[in-house]
């Protein structure tokens, strides 16, 4: 070996390097000799190197540690996990698209639609396939807007605005004309993430004629976000409609079907390359109502019309049937055209509803809670002749009124009526019965506050009639519980003679009234208001009713006579020229020191076998004799000429 050899090594350097005691942690020296079998006796000298024994030992441990946790977690996700990261792989090549059920249709009991949809088309976007990198996003979410007549910004914003999941489509444009959808038709190709869908609008063809059907039929709108957290247990998606008033909220489930599902395989960049399932969408069930959209539409016109000549601007009116509780017409004025809400209502336009003071939005038909005025007489008249207090011949002596201590309770007729009996008191609603066989006067024992209060329960007030739409107001009935803790004074006489003529903290709704009308027509049947016939295919609803418990025949007959009478010769002689029987009893109802009382009319025709009742109301109307009768008359004439139109049939 000579010196050109590299890894030759003098002897004299390795003894050098012995002598510079180079520490042996970092490296030794080993000289090797080797003998040949050439017989050379001396080998050249080479050095090798290698770490300590203790750190090898160290990175032998922590590289089997490394390895033992991925081939733990390799484990885990093969073995353990690999059903849901199976399921992964197969979202992300798979695509759930819902199909959205066409919404039921809803029509009058003559088969006239009063709601449908029709098609418009809407451009939408699945935010998980847009781009990810920003200048790609920009880029398509810019040409999108530019077809689309939105700005980036726009787009932006209605896509984060909504909340909605990235895997959940978002509407960005709902409304786009056709030459603009066959322009954004051509381009998407080119925008990874949008479309172009045919939706579904909801629209009410009559509304905008018949403004009152708007309360009536309601409108739907986009989930809020409460409303969604509430509704995506039951399938709902951010970007759905739901009813909002109305029909559309009381029938929701029924109305908006079940929605069925495409499934798709899907590439990386989300386009659809097979249909691999599909499962159909149920339509929505078509509801058939009760509600005729002729006497609906009659009833807005004439309550219309006697609230301008009495220069009011509230007002209601409900006609339903008493043999069974169908509602043939609800009419609240002033109202509003449900067109207005259908694919989202202008921020200006709700504004102006909400701000209005006669608050349009309102379904005072049976919502609003007034004082009912003097129709609750036919309630106390019924309970006092159940209750044995008086018979049909029972008689008091109207002279103008009854004084109570330092208090006087007056009639509406200065000096009185006369002797008075209770068909007497029906037909001119005269306070002094009332006072008496309510609340007694000197011998005479009346019902008494807990047994008036017991029976205008029965009669169904103080409570929800259950009529099938949202809203519906209770109504309140009084007593001596409730004063003494809302008001910290005990029950006096006086509380129970305002009671008994329908004043004082006794309120109604018009629906109530009508109710408690067709009660007395159909001889002492509670029946459950209610619109909707039946739905789709499926049999007619069938709804509760129950008889008044302890009313007579005999009880409620003489009460209807008194309602004949003031017909034909009484408060309500309006309704003596119809060309049909009918009964009825006026109402006015005092609630402010400073305002016109509230005029109050409800009725029943024909008298001997009553197939309508009709109830209107005039708030800060006046006198019911002057201003409700008029409406009444007018809804029951239009009634009589469709029966007869339609062959004896409504």
């Amino acid at each position: 070996m000579t010196d050109t050899d590299p890894f030759f090594v003098p002897d004299e350097r390795v003894e050098k390097m012995r002598m510079d005691n180079v520490p042996d942690s970092v490296i030794q020296h080993e000289v090797f000799y080797e003998s040949s079998i050439c017989g050379i006796s001396d080998r050249p000298l080479y050095i090798g190197g290698f770490f300590q024994k203790k750190r090898f030992f160290l990175m032998l441990i922590l590289s089997a540690f490394a390895f033992a946790i991925l081939f733990g977690r390799a484990f885990w996700m093969q073995i353990i996990d690999s059903k849901s990261y199976q399921a992964l792989a197969e979202n992300n090549r798979l695509r759930h698209t819902p199909i959205w059920p066409e919404r039921g249709i809803i029509r009058d009991r003559e088969g006239r639609v009063l709601a449908d949809n029709v098609s418009r088309f809407q451009a939408t976007v699945l935010p998980r396939d847009l781009p990810t990198q920003n200048e790609d996003r920009e880029a398509v979410l810019g040409e999108a807007g530019r077809l689309l007549g939105l700005s980036i910004h726009d787009l932006d914003d209605i896509i984060s605005a909504t909340s909605t999941p990235s895997d959940e489509e978002t509407i960005v444009a709902p409304h786009v004309a056709y030459d603009d959808a066959m322009a954004f038709a051509v381009a998407l190709p080119h925008l990874p993430g949008f479309a172009l869908q045919v939706g579904a609008e909801r629209r009410y063809p009559m509304s905008s004629s018949v403004e009152s059907l708007s309360h009536v039929l309601g409108y739907v709108g986009k989930l809020t976000q409460e409303e969604y957290d509430a509704q995506k247990k039951n399938g709902y998606r951010r970007n759905n409609q739901i009813g909002k008033t109305g029909l559309e909220r009381s029938h929701e489930t029924d109305l908006r079907g079940i929605p069925g599902e495409r499934v798709a395989e899907v590439d990386a960049k989300g386009n659809v390359k097979s249909i691999v399932g599909n499962t159909p969408a149920q339509d929505g069930k078509d509801l058939h109502l009760s509600l005729d959209l002729d006497l609906q539409q009659t009833a807005e016109i004439a309550l219309r019309d006697e609230m301008k000549s009495a220069n009011v601007t509230r007002g209601a009116v409900v006609a339903l049937d008493p043999r069974d509780g169908s509602v043939l017409a609800a009419v609240s004025l002033p109202a509003f055209d449900d067109n207005q809400f259908s694919g989202g209502v202008s921020s200006t336009v709700y504004q102006t509803l909400l701000t209005n003071p006669d608050q349009p939005l309102f379904p005072r038909a049976w919502a609003g809670t007034y004082p009912s005025g003097s129709t609750v007489k036919i309630v106390i008249s019924a309970a006092a002749l159940a209750e044995k207090v008086i018979t049909a011949d029972t008689t008091v002596n109207s002279t103008g009124g009854i004084k109570v201590g330092p208090w006087f309770f007056p009639d509406w007729k200065a000096g009185g009526h006369g002797i008075t009996n209770v068909r007497k008191a029906i037909a001119w609603s005269i306070n002094t019965f009332y006072y008496t066989i309510g609340g007694g006067y000197e011998s005479f024992v009346g019902l008494g506050v807990d047994r008036l209060t017991d029976w205008m329960r029965r009669f169904g007030l103080g409570t929800k009639t259950g009529v099938d739409l949202p809203s519906e107001g209770s109504g309140f009935v009084p007593s001596k519980d409730w004063k003494q803790k809302t008001k910290g004074t005990a029950w006096f006489v006086g509380d129970t003679y305002n009671l008994s003529i329908g004043q004082g903290d006794l309120l109604v709704t018009p629906l109530q009234v009508a109710n408690y009308t067709a009660s007395i027509a159909n001889g002492g049947i509670k029946l459950t208001p209610h619109l909707v016939l039946s739905e789709g295919n499926d049999p007619p609803i069938q709804y509760a009713s129950n008889t008044i418990p302890g009313l007579s025949p005999s009880d409620v007959k003489t009460v209807q006579l008194g309602m004949r009478d003031a017909v034909t010769y009484g408060s309500a002689r309006g309704l003596s020229t119809l060309p049909f029987s009918s009964a009825g009893k006026t109402g006015t109802a005092q609630w402010s020191s400073t305002k016109k009382t509230h005029a109050w009319f409800t009725s029943f025709a024909p008298f001997e076998k009553p197939e309508i009742v009709v109830t209107a109301l005039l708030e800060e109307g006046g006198e019911g004799s002057s201003v409700s009768v008029p409406v009444a008359k007018k809804v029951l004439q239009k009634w009589w000429d469709l029966k007869n139109a339609r062959n004896g049939k409504f």
